[in-house]
């Protein structure tokens, strides 16, 4: 797949990372295995990992965060493996850890799986600029990779092989008692699978999950275009 230019050799712009989630969603999951000791000692998780609160393993739904910004819930269709701080390419997990849960879990009938990544960009000054606003100044945005998106309340980038949908929203964050202002970017990288045996099925998955800083980085790429700097 041919790659857009960017703002920065890497394809990383000035927006943060902050969170990054994987969902892998399944016709018959079963939440009521998610749980501390599950995960730890089937080495979906590291030992060292601290739980953070009550943990809730019930059949509907279940989760289990941790201290270091890991959290793995669970509900009858799906799986979300989020990590939410500051990140970036070299502290990023969240794909690994659900990688490693696919190996211990491999029969459930997996059908898509989405690599979502959330972004702030802090604005200029020190009141929120409306999304419009931001946007008016250049039309980059309306073709990533040679597709117009369809524009709602969202952008819907079409592929052949996956979707991407982009929203984009005023927000801002508080750090130590200051708020600041600015734009949150939420992609939903999204791939249907088409393999129906549980062998192809888990080598798809896998090579979506090993390959999630590409991803990663058509977000920024995707995401400059909406900066002007694609």
């Amino acid at each position: 797949m041919n790659q857009t230019q960017s703002s920065g050799s890497d394809g990383e712009n000035d927006i943060k990372l902050i969170e990054l989630s994987v969902v892998l969603v399944a016709n018959s999951n079963n939440p009521s295995i998610i749980n501390p000791d599950f995960l730890r000692y089937n080495k979906i998780v590291d030992d060292s990992y601290e739980v953070q609160d009550s943990p809730i393993s019930t059949p509907a739904f279940s989760q289990v965060g941790f201290k270091n910004g890991i959290a793995v819930a669970s509900t009858p269709d799906r799986v979300i493996f989020k990590q939410s701080g500051i990140l970036d390419r070299e502290n990023v997990v969240s794909p690994e850890v659900a990688k490693r849960y696919l190996e211990c879990v491999p029969h459930v009938p997996y059908r898509a799986i989405g690599i979502n990544p959330k972004g702030f960009r802090s604005a200029a000054g020190e009141e929120p600029t409306p999304v419009s606003d931001m946007l008016r100044g250049n039309g980059l945005w309306t073709s990533f990779e040679d597709v117009t998106p369809e524009v709602q309340l969202k952008a819907i980038y079409r592929y052949s092989e996956r979707n991407i949908s982009l929203d984009i929203a005023r927000a801002d964050v508080t750090e130590n008692g200051k708020k600041t202002f600015g734009t949150l970017y939420q992609a939903n990288i999204h791939r249907e699978l088409t393999e129906t045996d549980t062998e192809s099925r888990v080598t798809r998955l896998s090579s979506v999950l090993e390959s999630w800083s590409s991803d990663l980085k058509d977000f920024y790429n995707m995401t400059s275009k909406y900066l002007g700097e694609g």
